[in-house]
């Protein structure tokens, strides 16, 4: 007997089939500065910086998922999420997948942070440190910081 489950994931690999390039995994990334125009960055387990954020549950609210995800990277309560500052999207070649990133402009009113599971650094950057970085998630911050 097909189960609900059964129904959605059978109805996702059949639309995946028909369009493959259209499925992106969203994420939802905080632009957090600080009064000296630095941006807050993250490190989650590997070696390289990146906005605050993550991926979006299905069904979430996207300022929602925005708050939920920097309560569980940095322990922030009450950010006020102002508006999308930029959309991106990138392919990760290594991982044949696409990605969708939408960054909000927010403001918090602490900048002392608990670091959640996962995050070992976090940390205000000038930006411009990142403009010759080769990596892609890098490179993405760079490209949000300098966006108007």
């Amino acid at each position: 007997m097909l189960n609900q489950k059964t129904l959605v994931g059978s109805s996702c690999y059949t639309i995946y089939n028909m369009y493959p390039n259209t499925f992106y995994r969203v994420s939802v990334k905080a632009l957090i500065k600080d009064a000296r125009g630095r941006i807050l960055v993250v490190k989650e387990n590997q070696d390289t910086w990146s906005l605050p954020g993550g991926g979006l549950d299905h069904g979430e609210i996207p300022e929602d998922g925005v708050r939920r995800e920097l309560k569980e990277e940095l322990n922030i309560n009450n950010p006020r999420i102002k508006n999308i500052r930029h959309t991106l999207t990138f392919e990760l070649k290594e991982k044949q997948t696409w990605l969708l990133w939408v960054v909000y402009d927010v403001v918090v009113e602490s900048h002392e942070f608990q670091f959640g599971e996962g995050v070992v650094a976090a940390e205000f950057i000038n930006p411009d440190i990142l403009k010759s970085s080769n990596d892609i998630f890098e490179q993405l911050v760079y490209k949000v910081a300098r966006s108007s």
